[in-house]
């Protein structure tokens, strides 16, 4: 027998990852894979932490995940972007209810990953095609993850980490004083970021509920 194949699902749903497993249980021999599943980013950062000498070649991950208990990942985006900086030889499928062109782009060039799929692109064949080709060291993207990122429809915005971090700890509560304590970044540079930010999510005069509403109903929170 060649050697296995670790992949871990990352989902809140158990029955999403349940229905997971069986669909790729039929290319199990093909790759003899290992499954392993977590439900919250907590889960996957202790994974990481006794894991790494022996990490994932292949992680399937849901954007939509609660934040970390110990604020490591405000969310899914967060958790892909820490394992790809730690472990940039493993492979990451993205999956993620959302079809904003933001918020796709957004999480396209912040993760990088080998795979994207829209929840409701997905089926049996869907998901077996992006593992076995990402398993044979090609991308794969769904249909309207391709249309999204296309010449034609793709809007080029970019929230980086820092700019996520401020909007997430806005929502929470805290006020603009606030932040350089939890985020590593100026007071005049976090108000510069915020200025930017409802420039490019299209509320410059509005006020902090208006661009957590703005960024919530695109995805960035």
């Amino acid at each position: 027998m060649f050697e296995s194949t670790k992949l871990l699902i990352v989902d809140d749903h158990p029955m999403v990852i349940k229905g997971y497993q069986l669909t790729l249980q039929q290319i199990q021999d093909d790759f003899n894979l290992e499954f392993d599943s977590a439900l919250s980013c907590d889960a996957v950062l202790k994974l990481m932490e006794f894991n790494k000498d022996d990490f994932y070649q292949l992680i399937l991950l849901d954007i939509s995940l609660p934040a970390s208990k110990c604020n490591a990942a405000s969310g899914g985006e967060d958790l892909g972007i820490y394992l790809r900086k730690k472990f940039p030889d493993t492979k990451i499928i993205v999956q993620t209810g959302l079809n904003d062109v933001q918020c796709i782009s957004n999480i396209f060039y912040s993760i990088k990953p080998e795979g994207f799929l829209i929840k409701s692109d997905i089926n049996e064949d869907v998901l077996i095609t992006a593992v076995c080709t990402i398993l044979n060291n090609n991308t794969y993207y769904s249909n309207k993850v391709s249309k999204l990122l296309s010449p034609t429809d793709f809007e080029d915005i970019f929230l980086d980490v820092w700019n996520r971090k401020i909007l997430y700890h806005l929502s929470l509560g805290y006020k603009m004083k606030e932040l350089p304590n939890y985020i590593p970044l100026s007071l005049p540079t976090i108000e510069r970021r915020k200025k930017e930010l409802k420039k490019l999510l299209g509320v410059p005069n509005g006020g902090n509920g208006q661009l957590l509403e703005v960024a919530r109903n695109k995805g960035f929170i």
